[in-house]
């Protein structure tokens, strides 16, 4: 047979393997855009570990930026506002993440435009206003990124940590986050809290030394808690 000839018997084959090529294609999954984890210094520890590799095999390219001792509570030590403003956050942005207020159970420092004319720089953590000033901080954190065009933030409040004193105190900013989440444009938290018990007989093997920052046991027990949740809510179409 001429090299004419067998090209035109092959040519119906060629034509098949073409079509069927352009319907693979055509049938690949659109690919997913990325997810920002932005916190404290747990952000960089076992518990950014975990979160960082749960995200990545979903698919997502994830920046991961934790900062020690960070907060909401002293922006004259560290303003997140400000570490936001350099980061690429936009319509590409599938979530930001926020893991921050182990670090805020403290005295609130007051710029110049929160200060009451000839009124302190500080607001003591029993002071009235405390809860007010931090819970709009919270919103204006998460609505300042969504206007950035980031289709959704989750907020996940700081998970349960040993001494019940410091519980405490962190309940009241876990419940402030959440209100502000629920308050703002496109943000949702999702709770971290089931630890409290198990830490109690157990806080050693699942959290560190000063029994606030997760060991990996421990931030597997947390992310096997929220990871459906937090998940679904980067999935999420608008």
């Amino acid at each position: 047979m001429s090299s004419t000839n067998m090209l035109r018997a092959f040519a119906p084959l060629l034509a098949c393997a073409v079509a069927s090529g352009a319907s693979v294609a055509s049938a690949a999954p659109k690919a997913k855009g990325h997810v920002v984890l932005v916190g404290s210094s747990s952000v960089n520890d076992a518990f950014g570990d975990v979160v960082v590799d749960a995200l990545e095999r979903e698919g997502y390219e994830v920046v991961r930026r934790g900062y020690p001792s960070a907060g909401l509570s002293r922006p004259d030590f560290r303003n997140m506002a400000t570490e936001l403003s350099s980061m690429r956050i936009g319509p590409s942005t599938d979530a930001v993440v926020f893991y921050l207020g182990g670090n805020d159970a403290q005295a609130l420092w007051l710029d110049e435009k929160e200060r009451p004319k000839g009124g302190d720089a500080w607001i003591k953590w029993e002071e009235k206003g405390w809860s007010d000033v931090y819970e709009r901080r919270v919103r204006q954190l998460i609505d300042g990124v969504c206007a950035r065009g980031a289709r959704r933030v989750v907020v996940l409040p700081p998970a349960d940590v040993v001494g019940a004193k410091m519980q405490r105190r962190l309940d009241r900013v876990r419940s402030l986050q959440q209100r502000a989440a629920s308050a703002s444009k496109c943000g949702q938290a999702v709770s971290t809290a089931g630890d409290e018990s198990a830490l109690a007989a157990d806080g050693a093997r699942l959290r560190g030394p000063g029994g606030v920052h997760m060991t990996h046991a421990g931030a597997n027990r947390v992310w096997d808690r929220v990871s459906r949740r937090v998940l679904g809510l980067i999935a999420k179409p608008e």
